[in-house]
């Protein structure tokens, strides 16, 4: 039926092109009476509509006409009651082919989001200040300062944190925004599941008519998933056309992102790229203090420092220690948790260790120069050969990273070096990582073979 067509054609014009309030206003409540020689009646319930129609509706009515027609249609605006139209178009209704308007907000239950996640509970550190720093800028300005905003790094690190953040900041202040946060698998699914059920159009108006979409781990979308990234790739586009704000976030920066159309990777990299690198110690024991605060019992700062020591990776490490702390603290009534009660936590957790691991220096400067070709020996001497330098530096970064040792005592594991050598090694590395991603795969081989 051409009239449905033709209808639900201007329809979708107009919620493109107006704000949903204005759309609500002027579009919402108008009905199609009739396209008869050549001339589209409309139900207008209001007088005052006519004006507008006439001045923002007729082009976008012109052009339904020649796409559906293939000729000018022209608008006759009636105001008598639509039901006393006795020739009222009557649209069945068809899977997948009704326009339905998109309601002006999202339920909070819909978009995916978790309110427990917020800029204020998220610890700020050395490897997470830059990708914070974008986040924020993103709330302050959704759509104009990085669109897109694409956050990259291991997993457990924060990235869900912020993206969930950044989308209860963005509703916090725009109680109306749409916003849909969602993990790329379940986008993936919800797309297939939509074409199972012939009802794309549904899809496609919910996720083109967001001003804020959050995507986790684009990466899944990689692979022979061709029919689902045509989807995104238009999805990108009508959002980004019309200043709507994307984040993604992924496990690798975008043009290390394999088996996706290169058309994709570069809209991945047209605004803000940014990293969130592991934890250094002084940010895990940040983070232990926020997630230990509000807790029933008493954690002592020497088993703060003593878990930042033995868990580097990512947060979900610190959170799951936590976890198996809090069990054992509940079950067995103690209010003070000492490294002994936090040890034996853990081995409990693990079944299979008897002794908590504690890795000594000496192993981390044996894996790194098994890695590197350098001998423990070289590592601690003072030549500056390149490959000497960096094994020493990755060394140094590693001890300060997955041991509690001062830096004194690190410096003097490495031939009585000064601390500030330590933390000038340390730095390096870590700006080194920020770009690097050969050097971030190569430490986290190490790492692997330490453990």
């Amino acid at each position: 039926m051409k009239e449905k067509q033709f209808w639900n054609r201007l329809l979708e014009l107009a919620h493109d092109k107006l704000t949903q309030s204005v759309y609500d206003f002027y579009i919402l409540d108008a009905k199609l009476v009739k396209v008869e020689e050549n001339t589209a009646t409309i139900f207008l319930p209001r007088d005052e509509m006519q004006i507008f129609w006439e001045r923002n509706i007729n082009g976008m009515l012109l052009a339904a006409g020649f796409e559906i027609y293939d000729t000018e249609i022209k608008a006759h605006y009636i105001f008598t009651k639509v039901e006393e139209a006795s020739s009222q178009v009557a649209f069945e209704s068809e899977p997948g082919n009704d326009y339905q308007p998109i309601p002006s907000t999202i339920p909070y239950s819909e978009t995916g989001l978790k309110e427990k996640y917020t800029f204020d509970n998220f610890v700020q550190g050395d490897g997470n200040v830059w990708a914070k720093s974008a986040a924020l800028a993103v709330s302050e300005d959704p759509g104009l300062t990085y669109n897109p905003l694409f956050i990259y790094g291991g997993p457990g690190l924060g990235k869900t944190h912020l993206l969930n953040a950044l989308g209860n900041e963005i509703l916090k202040k725009s109680p109306n925004a749409r916003v849909k946060y969602i993990p790329a698998e379940s986008f993936i699914n919800e797309f297939l599941e939509h074409l199972r059920l012939n009802d794309m159009e549904k899809f496609k108006k919910t996720y083109r008519s967001l001003d804020l979409l959050l995507i986790d781990d684009i990466q899944s979308l990689s692979g022979k998933k061709v029919q689902t990234q045509e989807e995104f790739f238009n999805t990108f586009n009508a959002l980004h056309n019309n200043n709507k704000q994307i984040v993604l976030t992924s496990d690798r920066r975008p043009e290390h992102l394999e088996s996706l159309p290169e058309r994709l990777v570069t809209r991945f990299s047209w605004g803000l790229t940014t990293d969130i690198t592991p934890p250094d110690f002084e940010t895990r024991i940040a983070i232990l203090q926020s997630k230990t605060e509000h807790l029933n019992y008493h954690f002592q700062n020497d088993t703060l420092e003593y878990l930042a020591g033995q868990f580097d990776s990512n947060v979900r490490e610190l959170e799951g220690a936590l976890n198996d702390i809090s069990l054992m603290a509940k079950v067995k009534k103690i209010n003070d948790i000492t490294v002994d009660i936090a040890a034996e936590a853990i081995r409990a957790r693990k079944q299979d260790v008897s002794k908590m691991i504690v890795i000594p220096i000496d192993k981390i400067q044996t894996e790194v120069g098994n890695f590197y070709g350098v001998s423990v020996k070289e590592m601690k001497g003072t030549r500056r050969v390149q490959n000497i330098v960096l094994a020493r530096q990755v060394a140094m970064y590693l001890a300060r990273e997955m041991t509690d040792n001062s830096l004194p005592k690190i410096g003097k594991e490495f031939g009585g070096k000064d601390h500030t050598t330590v933390i000038h090694a340390h730095g390096k590395i870590k700006s080194m990582l920020e770009t690097d991603d050969n050097l971030r795969i190569e430490i986290e081989n190490i790492k692997k073979k330490i453990k």
